[in-house]
């Protein structure tokens, strides 16, 4: 299957209210306890990173004895986030502390009581220290900054009366965001499917002509190394080819599907999509000549669905 996609705008009306932190324990402008949520609890964000720019919803799809289990509404969305990482809150979240999962590791990016002053660190994005400050609290509202010596930065707010983020910003030594998200909605009673995509990084390189021929198989696997077989691979492909510019690019598994992409001259795209293989062995081949350019991404993904 083949998904081509440059920008993709959701615009969901569920029915629901915009307090979504029911059974919450109270809380004041000095002290924010964690939330409790419930199935079918949702956020919609905007999402901007370098790649795309999409609108996109995060729903609690199951809830079982230690963690919230995160879809979202659209599998495209799910695809997408196993291969860049569009949403740190999408897979788990664990119930007694609201810690994401870093390569099955809890990381705390909220350390709740949330109080004025208090501080702790996590790691996220690969980066292996953030230290955390609670910089203000104003009517529920937590505003945090999280910094690393690589000049990683992250500013996020955190909002009681919806039980998560109303905003979230990665930034860089140069002062470039990877990642930008803004809430547009949130509430409870979402119904329909969820999705996730549990993702594990594969392959990413960048390749330029104008003589240049490629041929790896440094991404051959057998599954996730805790959870089992992909169900599939993701890919991702930005390909900026001049005038003068041509090639092909051929992804293949030895007993699976193949994925052949032809550069024709003056043609500029990116493209999400995925194929599916049996055997593990994955090889990749390119070639280019003239003025082309070529970036790609290859994640493995087991894919989860909730109906709701």
């Amino acid at each position: 299957m083949r998904i081509t996609t440059a920008t993709v705008v959701l615009l969901l009306l569920m029915p629901g209210c915009l307090d979504a932190s029911p059974d919450k324990e109270g809380s004041g402008d000095t002290t924010v306890a964690a939330p409790t949520w419930e199935v079918g609890q949702f956020w919609t964000y905007a999402v901007v990173i370098p790649e795309a720019e999409v609108v996109t919803t995060m729903v609690v799809g199951a809830i079982d004895e230690t963690d919230y289990h995160l879809g979202s509404s659209q599998l495209i969305d799910a695809q997408r986030h196993s291969v860049l990482n569009q949403n740190p809150a999408l897979g788990r979240i664990r119930i007694a502390d609201m810690a994401l999962y870093e390569k099955n590791v809890p990381q705390l990016l909220l350390h709740f009581p949330l109080e004025v002053g208090a501080s702790w660190n996590f790691s996220l994005f690969g980066v292996e220290h953030f230290d955390a400050t609670v910089e203000a609290i104003t009517e529920g509202k937590t505003t945090v900054t999280a910094e690393a010596t690589s000049g990683e930065r992250l500013d996020y707010i955190y909002d009681d009366s919806i039980g998560w983020l109303t905003s979230f910003v990665r930034s860089d030594a140069s002062g470039s965001e990877p990642l930008r998200m803004t809430l547009i909605e949130a509430a409870i009673g979402y119904t329909g499917e969820a999705w996730f995509c549990r993702g594990g990084d594969l392959y990413e390189n960048e390749f330029a002509g104008p003589d240049f021929e490629f041929y790896d198989t440094a991404f051959a696997n057998d599954g996730h190394t805790r959870y089992g077989p992909w169900s599939y691979i993701v890919y991702w492909i930005e390909a900026d080819i001049g005038g003068s510019g041509n090639g092909e690019l051929v992804l293949r598994d030895h007993d699976g599907e193949q994925l052949t992409e032809i550069f024709t001259p003056g043609n500029s795209f990116q493209e999400l999509g995925t194929v599916t293989g049996t055997s593990g062995n994955w090889t990749l081949q390119i070639s280019l000549s003239g003025e082309a350019n070529v970036r790609l991404l290859v994640a493995g993904a087991i894919q989860y669905t909730w109906s709701l």
